[in-house]
C-alpha cells in the first residue's frame, strides 16, 4: 500500500514539473518575441525564430544520444538550466550596447531549443518508468491536458508580467520560476532508473542503432511517423488560417481569434475526456483514424465560407487536432523500447521539422493557391500518407506485442 501511494505522488510530482515547464513554454513564446521586435522589429523577431527551429533540427540526434546514455533525471535538471540560462540572456539584451542584443538573442533561442530538446526527451523516459505501458495513453492524455493548461497560462502570465513589470524584470523572475521547480524531481529519483549507464556508443553510433530498431520495428517507425503527421496538421492550420479568415470568411482579427479560443478551449475539453480510462483504451487503437478525421477536418473546413459555422467546425476540428497529436504521443510511449526513447524522439523531432519547413513553403511556392484549396491539397495528402503508413505497418513486423 505504502508502495502504492509512494507511486501516486511521484506521478503528481511528475504532472506537476512537466506542466510547469510548459508555462516556461509559454514565456519563451511571448519574451523572445516581444524582446525581438524591440530590438530589431519584425525582421528580428523572424530571424529568432528561425535560430530556434533551425537549432532544434540540428542538436536532436546529440540530445537524443545523450538522453539515452545518461541519468533521465539529470538530462531532465540540465535541460531545465539550459532554458533557464538563455531566458536569462534574454535580460541583457535591452542594457547592452549594439551590436551585441542580435548575438544575444539568437544564442537564448538555440539555448532554448536545445534544453527543451533535453527535456522532451528525458522526460519520455521518465514517463515510461513511472507508468505501466498499458496506462501510458490515457496518463499522456490527462498529461498533455495539463501541459496545455501550462501553456497557456505560461502566455498570459508573460504579457501581463512585461505589461507590469517591464520585459527585464519580467524575464529574470521567470527564469527563477524555470530554476525553482528543480527540487521536484527529487521526489523522481527513487523510481527512475537514474545511474543506469546507457551502451557506451558514440552519436553516430548510437544514431545508426536508433535507425536499425526504427527500421526492424515498423509499429514504432509509424508512431514516430504519425507524430510528425499529427503536427503537421496543426501547423498547416497555423498558417494558413489568418489569410482563409479574410479570403474566403470575409472575417478580421476578431474573427480569427474567435476560431483560435475556439479551438483550444474545444481541444482542452477533448483532452480533459480521452484521459478517462474507458476513452483512453478506445483510442489506443484508434490513434491512425483520430490523425485521418484530423486530416478531413481540413478538407471540410475549406469549404467553408458562414463565419458561425466556421467557429463551430473549428470548435470540433480542434477537439481532433489535440487528441490525434496526445494519441500519437501516447502510442510513442507505448510501443517504443524505452532505452532509445530519446533517439526515436530525436528522429521524430527532425521528420517534424522537416514536414514543417515544407509546409511553411507552401504560400511561397503556391502564391496564387488559395487557402481553401491547400486546405483540401494537404488534407488529402496527409489522409493518404496515413492510409499508407497504416498499410505498411500491417504489412511489416509487429513491435513488441
Amino acid at each position: 500500500m505504502h508502495g502504492f501511494h509512494s507511486r501516486a505522488l511521484q506521478r503528481r510530482w511528475f504532472v506537476g514539473f512537466s506542466s510547469i515547464s510548459f508555462f516556461i513554454v509559454g514565456a519563451g513564446i511571448v519574451l523572445p518575441a516581444w524582446i525581438a521586435f524591440a530590438v530589431g522589429g519584425s525582421n528580428l523577431v523572424g530571424l529568432v525564430l528561425l535560430a530556434s527551429s533551425l537549432a532544434g533540427f540540428a542538436l536532436a540526434p546529440l540530445s537524443g544520444h545523450l538522453v539515452d546514455r545518461y541519468s533521465r533525471v539529470t538530462v531532465t535538471a540540465s535541460g531545465q538550466l539550459i532554458r533557464s540560462v538563455g531566458l536569462l540572456m534574454l535580460a541583457l539584451v535591452q542594457v547592452l550596447p549594439d551590436p551585441l542584443p542580435r548575438p544575444i538573442l539568437l544564442l537564448s533561442a538555440v539555448l532554448g531549443a536545445f534544453g527543451y530538446a533535453l527535456l522532451a526527451g528525458a522526460m519520455s523516459g521518465i514517463l515510461q518508468s513511472l507508468i505501466p505501458e498499458a496506462e501510458r495513453m490515457g496518463f499522456n492524455m490527462r498529461l498533455s491536458f495539463f501541459n496545455q493548461g501550462g501553456l497557456a497560462l505560461g502566455t498570459g502570465v508573460t504579457g501581463y508580467a512585461i505589461n507590469r513589470l517591464g520585459s527585464t524584470a519580467a524575464t529574470v523572475l521567470l527564469a527563477c520560476v524555470a530554476v525553482s521547480v528543480l527540487p521536484l524531481l527529487g521526489n523522481l529519483t527513487g523510481s527512475i532508473n537514474g545511474s543506469r549507464p546507457a551502451e557506451r556508443l558514440n552519436l553516430f553510433s548510437a544514431s545508426r542503432e536508433a535507425l536499425t530498431y526504427l527500421w526492424d520495428e515498423p509499429a514504432s517507425l509509424s508512431a514516430s511517423v504519425t507524430v510528425g503527421l499529427a503536427f503537421a496538421v496543426i501547423q498547416i492550420t497555423n498558417l494558413l488560417l489568418p489569410g482563409f479568415v479574410i479570403h474566403s470568411l470575409g472575417g478580421g482579427s476578431r474573427l480569427f481569434g474567435t476560431l483560435e479560443m475556439t479551438a483550444a478551449g474545444s481541444g482542452m475539453a477533448a483532452l480533459a475526456l480521452g484521459g478517462i480510462p474507458a476513452v483512453a483504451r478506445k483510442l489506443a487503437g484508434m490513434t491512425t483514424a483520430v490523425l485521418a478525421g484530423a486530416a478531413g477536418s481540413l478538407i471540410i473546413l475549406s469549404f467553408v465560407t458562414d463565419p458561425p459555422v466556421a467557429i463551430l467546425l473549428y470548435a470540433l476540428a480542434g477537439m481532433l487536432w489535440n487528441l490525434s497529436r496526445a494519441a500519437a504521443n501516447g502510442h510513442l510511449l507505448t510501443v517504443v523500447d524505452p532505452r532509445l526513447i530519446g533517439r526515436v524522439q530525436a528522429f521524430t523531432t527532425l521528420l517534424t521539422g522537416a514536414v514543417g519547413a515544407l509546409i511553411f513553403l507552401l504560400p511561397t511556392v503556391f502564391p496564387n493557391t488559395a487557402e481553401a484549396e491547400l486546405y483540401v491539397a494537404c488534407g488529402a495528402t496527409t489522409i493518404l500518407a496515413t492510409a499508407l503508413l497504416g498499410l505498411w505497418t500491417g504489412g511489416g513486423r509487429s513491435a513488441r506485442y
